[in-house]
């Protein structure tokens, strides 16, 4: 079992009271609810009718809902909190598909999408190199912008029908919406700080409706049952060879979103938590797909695991994946009601435009966050900015994109498809040429800890190790180093050799001389002031306490001593 952290009340296979359950369970159901917005603007950029939205709508919440039980179920998915929301980089795939073919080619569209990223998690230990941090976080920052442009223009009123001039009534309701949500977040505790998304929504909708906003709802909204069965069923399938290779992306994306998600809770779970786990990665990417096949035969929305969930998560200081199978249950719940349902696709236009922009900045820090927790080397920098700027300019500069072929257009439109895409290929390009082992010649005449500190950090720098491995192994490696000259037990001179496999960071120490012993029981600090072999036993017992492993053995004719600091 991982050491818990002091910020967290109730770990991942902790049992929180009963009541405390339940509501912190609806508390997550609520805000995953409140996401609906996504698959919304979908539908209103693509002009669907009332009936259909329903069917988009209601699809999506079911298959959430089962969604988030399986994820968070210890012996069918990650075993973790992984609360489900609309799959926000299905948003331009979405938009697409609905527009060109209506729900029958989005429901093919996200079935391939699905089957893409499901063949990822047969290669979950490689995509360890292949989506480094960074790439991960290029992608959140990405799907951050991606969402600004829908969202500003809900939040100015920018609409067709507006004629591209602003409203300051949409203005003036967004930006109390986003001030209440963003002040209780910030300034409150407790339920207010944690039901701040829904409190400011539902101020604003009230805003809305008096100053004359508010859309009015559909003579069918009226007719609607408060509870009753729903309304789903296989919309059938339509086809465009132009949208498949976004498809496909998309559904790497999504990937790349669920592994950047589980990373976020493993390191939120664990105090001494220093790299991914794969596998439980690839469980969680099993458990999404099989969901969103499910959405796509039944016309609903994909879904993705929450990373507004992980905020609220590390909020309550409760990770405990018992409370996922309450909130995926209140989710599923939901779907039973139409009402409520109906209710979702009326949120006024500037209260989702002030919603999508909380999420954006969100997203936007996340990524940046991620980017930031490795060591960045003008490689990785340029893969980084390179990437980002890709994106940038098919959000800024349309006429590009509409010079392309009509083939190519429906994946350079989407920052978020394009940013990725350049980000994997430079990232795998600017591999070329890094070897994974370096070594160095240090001498008595060297400063030891100078040389290992220039040494560790230009080749931690190169490999884009995570800068707390290398700050923890300079001072291990420097003082081995520098007591194996002092004492005489290397000859004069040593080579230094670190190795790097996204696993491990390794450092040995080959010399011509006798090994050090390592004794298994603390030296008294006597020993420090005897001889050189007894000060070299007293640092080879510390060495060992230090590093994650040490070895020591023979590389041909020189000793060799091995630190391991785990990755």
């Amino acid at each position: 079992m991982p050491r818990k952290p002091s910020n967290i009340v109730y770990s991942a296979h902790e049992k929180p009271p009963l009541g405390t359950l339940f509501a912190l369970g609806i508390q997550h159901a609520t805000l995953a609810l409140l996401f609906l917005v996504y698959p919304l603007v979908a539908a209103e950029e693509a002009g669907l009718s009332f009936a259909d939205t329903q069917v988009l709508i209601t699809s999506c919440i079911i298959f959430m809902g089962i969604a988030t039980i399986i994820e968070c179920w210890p012996k069918a998915g990650a075993g973790m909190l992984l609360v489900q929301i609309p799959n926000t980089p299905h948003l331009p795939l979405a938009v697409q598909s609905l527009s060109a073919g209506g729900l029958p080619l989005y429901a093919a569209m996200s079935l391939v999408a699905s089957v893409s990223q499901l063949s990822l998690t047969r290669f979950t230990n490689a995509l360890r190199a292949v989506f480094p941090p960074e790439i991960c976080g290029v992608a959140v920052t990405m799907l951050g912008i991606a969402l600004a442009p829908p969202a500003l223009r809900r939040v100015f009123g920018l609409a067709q029908e507006s004629g591209g001039l602003v409203d300051t009534r949409y203005l003036m309701v967004s930006f109390i919406t986003l001030f209440i949500i963003i002040a209780l977040a910030i300034f409150s505790r407790g339920l207010l700080r944690l039901f701040a998304v829904a409190i400011g929504a539902g101020a604003g909708w009230l805003i809305a409706s008096f100053a004359g906003i508010a859309p009015t709802p559909a003579d069918t909204f009226a007719q609607l049952p408060y509870v009753d069965i729903p309304r789903i069923g296989f919309p059938g399938f339509a086809w465009s060879w132009a949208l498949l290779p976004a498809a496909i992306l998309t559904g790497f994306i999504s990937a790349v979103d669920m592994i950047s998600t589980v990373v976020s809770m493993q390191r939120m779970d664990d105090a001494d938590w220093r790299r991914a786990d794969m596998e439980q990665a690839g469980r969680a990417i099993r458990a999404n797909t099989f969901a969103d096949m499910g959405a796509a035969l039944t016309g609903g929305f994909a879904s993705a695991s929450s990373s507004a969930a992980i905020g609220v998560a590390f909020a309550t200081g409760a990770t405990a994946w018992r409370i996922g199978i309450i909130a995926g249950g209140v989710i599923l719940l939901a779907a039973f009601s139409p009402k409520l349902v109906g209710a979702l696709t009326i949120i006024p236009t500037p209260v989702v435009g002030a919603i999508l922009i909380y999420a954006s900045a969100f997203l936007i820090v996340a990524g940046m966050d991620l980017i930031l927790s490795r060591r960045l080397s003008d490689r990785r920098i340029f893969t980084v900015g390179l990437s980002v700027l890709a994106g940038l300019t098919v959000a800024l500069l349309p006429e590009v994109v509409h010079s392309t072929p009509d083939w190519a257009q429906p994946i350079l439109e989407s920052p978020l498809s394009v940013s990725t895409a350049v980000a994997v290929l430079l990232n795998l390009f600017f591999r070329i040429g890094i070897r994974q082992e370096a070594s160095l010649p240090v001498t008595l005449g060297d400063n030891a800890f100078q040389v290992t500190t220039e040494f560790l950090e230009q080749q931690g720098d190169l490999w884009g190790a995570r800068r707390d491995v290398i700050a923890a192994a300079i001072p291990v490696v420097a003082e081995a180093v520098e007591t194996l000259l002092d004492t005489e037990t290397a000859a004069g001179a040593l080579e230094l050799r670190a190795r790097f496999d996204e696993n491990n960071f390794d450092v040995t120490l080959l010399y011509q001389g006798e090994a050090i012993e390592v004794p298994t029981l603390r030296p008294s600090p006597e020993d420090l002031l005897g001889d050189a072999k007894a000060v070299a036993r007293f640092v080879g017992y510390m060495l060992s306490k230090r590093a994650d492993k040490l070895v020591i053995g023979m590389e041909g004719e020189r000793q060799a001593l091995s630190l391991r600091f785990e990755h």
